[in-house]
């Protein structure tokens, strides 16, 4: 191993070090402030919530009511029927991309930004 293999690998580390400090300030450049709640039930999207708005509401699961609360941007999964509740308690959910899992009910939450309704921009024409 010579100088510059040391070189390389020192300099290698470093940029390894810096990425993982400001990932979080990296990914968060990338995406926006306004999130949505997706709720999924057997792969079909069934509702979606703006998460800056507080709500709750209540979506049909296979083992019976699930209660999605969204509260302060983040979203979790307050009340549902399965066995040992694996569902409520994962918490308070907050970071886009982030799903919250009810398998005994077929549903799940995920976190993604908000879709950009305005087709200004739209490149074809329909007749």
């Amino acid at each position: 191993m010579n100088r510059s293999d040391k070189r390389f690998i020192f300099i290698s580390i470093v940029i390894t070090v810096l990425f993982y400090i400001f990932s979080e300030t990296l990914f968060s450049m990338f995406t926006s402030d306004h999130k949505e709640a997706v709720v999924y039930y057997q792969d079909r999207e069934i509702a979606r919530y703006d998460m800056s708005i507080n709500q709750e509401h209540t979506v049909q699961g296979t083992l019976g009511d699930v209660v999605i609360e969204v509260k302060d941007n983040q979203v979790r999964i307050k009340t549902e029927t399965s066995p040992l509740h694996v569902c409520s308690i994962q918490g308070w959910q907050e970071k886009t991309n982030v799903t919250l899992i009810c398998l005994p009910n077929n549903l799940y939450v995920r976190i993604e930004n908000a879709r950009d309704i305005d087709n200004s921009d739209a490149d074809t024409t329909i007749q």
